[in-house]
């Protein structure tokens, strides 16, 4: 949430120097494969020009007529002329290819993607992890090309028609919010964040502004989720902080997910410094398990640090996932429920910025 994607952020410039490794690794491939394609097309185009030349005379037929022969070194020639001209024009193509593609994007990051479509690829410090996507897991249930910019905002269309529904999340950090102006503005629901257990005390607290949030919203008439700041370390801490949060919506009407918010932290004093991916993904099942028998949609929020890095995606099986992703467009290789696409958005009646989210119809 607010402070999610600050260290992230940070490291990126240190990054960009361990990528030029990657970048000459990823030329040498590509210059590799341009040099085989080349080979094939100058060899199909040679033999296109051989089948077009006329046959042999044939005494017995005179109006079959050669115009040229070629010895074996002129084929050679030819050959390696048109290998030559064919890789030329690829390379090109590459350079230009390559360079619109690093002006939109991570470039690296982006070719990788589309290289290994059957992997979840994410820059991990100081190099690629590889995540092999489980097929038996549910699709995305996006198409990026269906997105669209509107009056500030982006929705999802299908058939032309908006499916998509706009929502925001808040904390105490919007501070004093005017639901009934927010509502106005085409909200339709908030996931309003219910508490946090400390990063080093392990104290299970209460967001200050929870309550009135929730009121405040249900009142206008917008529908509400809830999520949680975990640090559990262990499946007992896991189903305190999901009975934690089951006793705080007590009375209210909850209609969207309760999701578990899953974050980096890189301070040595935190709790979960040193937690290994195997326990926390442990931990977010028994939360989600505990919230579902309760009878609410538990939910996992997160952005691509925490689904590559800190839980395990394919052990998540078909829970709703909310994703963090400040981006116009969308790489996560499995069903997404909401997604949080900038932490830069203006709501009438919110002062300062707030993060706005869409959601997308399941499979």
């Amino acid at each position: 949430m607010n402070n999610m994607n600050d260290e992230y952020l940070r490291k990126e410039g240190q990054k960009r120097k361990k990528k030029k490794n990657v970048v000459y690794i990823i030329s040498i491939v590509f210059l590799s494969l341009i040099t085989l394609s080349s080979l094939f097309v100058a060899y199909f185009s040679l033999k296109l020009y051989k089948d077009s030349l006329p046959e042999k005379q044939n005494p017995n037929n005179p109006e079959v007529n050669i115009e040229k022969t070629y010895t074996q070194e002129e084929v050679d020639a030819l050959l390696a002329e048109s290998i030559e001209d064919a890789q030329a024009e690829a390379i090109a193509q590459y350079r230009i290819d390559l360079k619109e593609t690093a002006e939109k994007t991570n470039g690296i990051a982006s070719i990788l993607r589309t290289l290994y479509p059957e992997y979840f690829v994410f820059y991990n410090k100081d190099h690629y992890d590889f995540i092999p996507i489980d097929d038996s897991l549910p699709k995305p249930n996006f198409d990026n090309e269906q997105i669209y910019a509107n009056d500030g905002f982006l929705e999802y269309k299908k058939d032309g028609q908006t499916v998509s529904v706009k929502g925001i999340d808040v904390s105490k950090y919007q501070g004093n919010i005017d639901w009934e102006k927010v509502a106005a503005s085409g909200v339709k629901y908030a996931m309003i964040r219910l508490g946090i257990r400390g990063y080093e005390t392990g104290k299970l607290v209460t967001d200050e502004n929870f309550d009135a949030n929730v009121q405040g919203a249900l009142n206008a008439g917008i529908e509400v989720g809830v999520y949680f700041v975990t640090q559990a370390t262990n499946d007992a801490e896991a189903r305190e902080e999901a009975q934690y949060v089951l006793d705080a919506i007590q009375g209210y009407n909850i209609t969207y997910p309760i999701a578990l918010d899953i974050e980096e932290v890189n301070k040595e004093s935190s709790r979960t410094y040193n937690q290994t991916m195997d326990s926390r993904t442990q931990c977010a099942k028994t939360f989600m398990d505990y919230v579902k028998n309760a009878g609410y949609t538990p939910c996992v929020y997160g952005n691509l640090v925490t689904f590559a890095r800190l839980v395990n995606i394919n052990d998540l099986g078909d829970y709703e996932k909310w994703l963090a992703l400040y981006d116009s467009k969308i790489y996560f290789p499995y069903e997404i429920s909401i997604w949080q696409y900038s932490d830069k958005g203006t709501v009438d009646g919110i002062d300062g910025n707030v993060d706005v989210n869409i959601t997308f119809p399941r499979n």
